[in-house]
């Protein structure tokens, strides 16, 4: 049994990250993957109202394996995201990234 008191353990002085901090790499991941997996458009440079009608979702799966966070964590911040800078969509437990909110612009 590891002792997460002892001064020896590596463990022990591992920061847990707030949700803030988790929501702001899960955001950022989330954003990036979404703007690279669109390849009709670059969202980046054009107006939102221009965007393709079918984007190319991003998987949760994709956001844990690219912030190294565990699923659920991911899982829990996509979901306090959710509507406020991501749109998501739900199928058989997974979550996919199918939209993401400009800052300019209300859900």
């Amino acid at each position: 049994m590891v002792d997460h008191d002892s001064p020896d353990d590596p463990a022990r002085d591992v920061p847990t990250p707030d949700d803030a901090t988790v929501d702001d790499m899960v955001g950022e991941s989330a954003l990036q993957l979404w703007a690279a997996a669109q390849t009709d458009f670059d969202p980046f440079q054009v107006p939102p109202e221009e965007w393709a009608d079918d984007p190319v979702p991003v998987r949760d799966a994709d956001i844990t394996h690219d912030t190294g966070l565990d699923l659920d964590v991911v899982q829990a911040s996509l979901g306090r995201l959710d509507g406020v800078t991501l749109v998501l969509g739900r199928d058989a437990g997974s979550l996919s990234v199918t939209r993401v909110i400009p800052q300019d612009r209300p859900l």
